[in-house]
């Protein structure tokens, strides 16, 4: 009675282990950029209206409060797909300059991979 029951955990604990070979999760970080927002950005905007279209800036400098930085990275199959990264710059409450190019997020990297 007992070979069977220690048989069916040795062939499940197999098969459990086995698993991380087979899904790979897709890891996104930062903000998912579109065109659509890029398009609203324009210098003079305050930091409430940057906030509202962009979302909140991923990493805040307390050194430097009127630099925003916004990153945005995909890797599927632990396989880096996009990694972005661009600045803003704020003068008196107000959009200055943006550094670096915000390329809008692709939509066809969400479709789930095929491997």
């Amino acid at each position: 009675m007992q070979k069977p029951n220690v048989l069916f955990l040795v062939l499940a604990s197999l098969a459990l282990s086995g698993c991380h070979l087979l899904y790979r999760p897709t890891v996104q970080q930062g903000n998912v950029i579109t065109a659509r927002m890029i398009a609203r950005l324009h210098p003079g905007m305050t930091k409430n209206e940057v906030v509202y279209d962009l979302g909140a800036p991923a990493v805040h400098d307390p050194f430097h409060p009127n630099r925003w930085d916004y990153y945005y990275s995909l890797k599927r199959n632990y396989k880096p797909l996009i990694a972005e990264h661009f600045t803003l710059y704020f003068k008196n409450g107000r959009l200055a300059r943006i550094v670096g190019v915000p390329h809008p997020t692709p939509h066809h990297i969400y479709k789930k991979s095929s491997s």
